[in-house]
């Protein structure tokens, strides 16, 4: 199969992509199958800074899955992990 001589850019570098180093906190969470989902529709309504979240391990029936949340400001940092506990 051919290759292309230039692929488009948009597979190099998603435009909102951020350095997970550049965010100012993270937390790392294990939750059961099926937890995730309410922990992102609270982040997407009360979060106010720019914040993103990266999956580390799937879960499924017998096994939690591992998520890392990065977040911008303090507030946010601080309501999820009040959140989450």
């Amino acid at each position: 199969m051919p290759q292309l001589k230039n692929p488009p850019s948009t597979f190099n570098r998603p435009i909102d992509q951020r350095d997970r180093e550049s965010f100012a906190h993270a937390k790392e969470i294990v939750k059961p199958f099926g937890a995730i989902e309410p922990i992102l529709d609270w982040a997407k309504n009360e979060l106010t800074g720019e914040w993103r979240w990266q999956l580390v391990e799937v879960s499924s029936d017998t096994r939690p899955g591992r998520y890392i949340f990065y977040f911008e400001n303090e507030r946010d940092y601080l309501a999820f992990i009040l959140k989450c506990s």
